[in-house]
């Protein structure tokens, strides 16, 4: 990286960059300096308005422009609720620019809030010291500050460079300054499985909410069972069962988020691991579920409802208002598919792979000109006009690869045809999906679909299609081995790290380090997609080698545990027990979907959206990472689960922070190898 120290001229007033690009500098409530490649702001509160720095940029033409939040608005601000990791980023072919608060600073602000803006239109940078309100479902809004004298102190990192790759990825450039600054301070305060055994205690034991989470069903004279959808503390096992209540109607999902086979592949990989045969039956009960949905000519629906006793079939009912219930959301199909595609692979299930491949050719003639998939088709085979091209054709495109890595060498054109589509909405960062439009932010829908917010200059965007983008395009570098796929990968997933946190802000009561922000219109931390986004950090390591990103994965997958109720979340568990006093042993394993969502402690669960990802996460890396992970080719080893790793020369030094009895170190080429302690193994 070249920072912008060697890269500036620094006169008052203005920043000379090597590009011969000027940004004009001015201050209100105080003066700026310039050192080490920070503008320095300080000043005091002495009027109403506050501190403000302001940079004025010259650039016409942009190619990438990146906000951690969107203003949409004169007058609206990107709060410090929003600060995972805060940048503006703006290039052009010969120059990238990042600017990047001090997360240092605004961690140790008193009586003061930070907050940035960017007015596309004006081509105008502030950050500012003051105070600013919530609005909406969620934006910010400046107000008064009452004048009190407080001294600011806040620093602007000006990151900027020169080098192609940098301007062809500017989002790589900024995540690296993060990650090098502020990433790796996370202490691990319990092994990952002492979380997991919570989660299933909870779940599927009587001794925790197993009565009201599991539900046993019978599908056309098959057992089949799994997790209930969503429970809140209503139906906390003391609450009597008629006080009892249901926050949304009882019902199992298999959709791109709430996904009970992603659940049921992890409870099994997790049973074997500890040896339970009742938890394999329960995944194999889960999977029951899946394989049910009726198929019409390949598509299927998403949700299992209850209507009183029975069961029936319908579809999430985050859709657009133009789709019916009837109506299959593509990407919801493709996802369960993936599922299934993996549950084959660890049970050589014939089942699972015949209801994949109808599914799947049903998609390839589904497939549009563009080689994007639709979105929500009707049983008639309408494709409703909402979100008909979008990021979501990623899930679909990354199922008809891996069918192709299978040796179905049929879905190969196909498969490439949507990663070529693909190719156009990431140069655009369009990342926009089902979530982005018809989630519990509805702002822009339906008009701002394929548009950008003006004020802003970039689309309303959303991380899932980010991940859904960098994963289709790793897999088709692994099929056909196109250098820019990798790359476009690597690129995909830099602008994902912009909303993982790397720190952990006062006000929220949990840790946030390594967790993740959904949108740049809601202000979630920690969002249970973390559990999502672990594993494939971990997988493009293998192929890119960049230590970042092993290490960003790493902290997303003990991430996933941060909201969890338990005795070793100590901070958290007061938090919760102050709010419902009634909680103990028995809750243990209830966990909110994220934090900072409009509130504190939250009040329901989702298994497959929180303690179940994350415990198929975790069972998931464990079986393909190990314990500790030992890269001989680059030298290279990463602990996972509590273990201390120490490369020196040939040897890698090994040692378990928490005295487990087994664990096992998984080398790149496959090896696996049991210690316990304090080992030294051959790197």
């Amino acid at each position: 990286m070249v920072v912008a120290k060697k890269m500036t001229r620094w006169q008052p007033g203005r920043l000379r960059l090597a590009s011969g690009d000027v940004l004009r500098v001015t201050v209100h409530g105080g003066s700026v300096t310039w050192r080490r490649g920070a503008l320095e702001l300080v000043g005091a509160l002495d009027d109403a308005r506050g501190v403000e720095l302001t940079l004025e940029h010259p650039f016409t033409e942009l190619a990438h422009v990146f906000v951690p939040h969107l203003a949409p608005e004169d007058g609206y601000v990107m709060g410090d609720r929003i600060f995972r990791a805060p940048a503006v980023i703006l290039a052009h072919q010969e120059l990238a620019l990042a600017l990047v608060p001090d997360l240092d600073d605004v961690a140790a602000a008193e009586g003061w809030r930070a907050w940035l803006d960017y007015d596309h239109a004006r081509r105008r940078v502030v950050l500012g010291a003051g105070a600013y309100r919530a609005e909406g479902h969620a934006f910010y809004v400046r107000e008064p500050i009452e004048p009190s004298g407080a001294r600011v102190n806040l620093r602007l990192h000006v990151i900027a460079s020169r080098r192609k790759a940098d301007c062809d990825n500017p989002y790589g450039m900024a995540a690296r300054f993060f990650w090098e600054r502020w990433g790796g301070r996370a202490e691990q305060s319990a092994p990952l499985s002492a979380h997991e055994a919570h989660v299933a205690r909870w779940a599927f034991s009587d001794e925790g909410w197993s009565k009201t989470v599991w539900q046993s069903i019978e599908l056309d004279g098959v057992r089949a069972g799994g997790p209930v959808f969503i429970v809140n503390v209503t139906q906390h096992p003391s609450v009597a069962p008629e006080a009892q209540r249901w926050r949304e109607p009882k019902s199992i999902w298999n959709q791109a988020w709430f996904s009970t086979q992603r659940c049921a592949n992890g409870l099994l990989r997790y049973a074997r691991q500890i040896g339970s045969s009742d938890l394999e039956q329960r995944a194999r009960l889960m999977t029951e579920v899946a394989l049910a949905a009726p198929q019409d000519e390949g598509l299927f629906p998403a949700v299992l409802i209850a209507h009183g006793d029975r069961w029936g079939w319908t579809n999430s009912s985050r859709r657009p208002p133009s789709a019916s219930e009837r109506a299959c959301h593509l990407v919801d199909a493709a996802f369960t598919c993936r599922m299934l595609l993996e549950w084959q692979a660890l049970t050589a299930e014939p089942r699972a792979l015949d209801y994949v491949l109808r599914f799947a050719e049903r998609l390839v003639a589904l497939q549009r000109p563009s080689g994007a998939f639709p979105g929500w088709v009707e049983p008639d085979g309408r494709i409703t006009p909402e979100l008909a091209e979008s990021a979501e054709t990623a899930v679909g495109a990354t199922l008809l690869l891996e069918l192709t890595s299978l040796g179905h060498e049929r879905f190969r054109e196909p498969s490439l045809a949507a990663v070529r589509y693909l190719e156009g909405l990431i140069a655009d960062a369009r990342w926009e999906d089902f979530e982005t439009y018809y989630s519990c932010c509805r702002f822009g829908t339906p008009e701002l679909i394929g548009r950008r917010v003006a004020r802003n200059g970039v689309y309303k965007q959303n991380t899932l299609s980010m991940a859904w983008c960098s994963e289709a395009m790793l897999h088709a570098w692994v099929v056909a081995r196109e250098r820019r796929w990798l790359e476009l990968a690597r690129r995909s997933l830099d602008e994902l790290s912009l909303y993982q946190a790397v720190w952990d802000p006062r006000f929220l009561p949990a840790p946030a380090y390594g967790g993740f922000g959904v949108m740049n219109a809601d202000e979630e931390w920690n969002d249970a997609r973390q559990s999502l986004f672990a594993p494939l950090y971990l997988e493009l390591y293998r192929h890119m080698g960049d230590a970042e990103l092993f290490e960003r994965g790493v902290a997303a997958l003990h991430a996933s545990f941060s909201m969890l109720y338990c005795p070793e979340n100590d901070a958290l568990r007061r938090a919760y027990e102050a709010r419902f006093p009634f909680f103990g042993p028995e809750t243990f394993g209830f966990m909110m979907e994220n934090q900072g969502h409009g509130g504190g402690i939250g009040e329901f669960t989702i298994y497959s959206w929180g303690p179940g990802s994350a415990l198929a996460a975790a069972a998931s890396v464990r079986d393909r990472f190990g314990d500790a992970f030992i890269d001989s080719a680059r030298a290279r080893a990463f602990g996972i689960d509590g273990v201390h790793v120490e490369v020196r020369g040939d040897r890698v030094h090994l040692r378990d922070r928490f005295e487990r009895r087994a664990l096992t170190a998984v080398y790149a080429d496959g090896r696996r190898v049991a210690f316990r302690g304090s080992v030294s193994l051959p790197l």
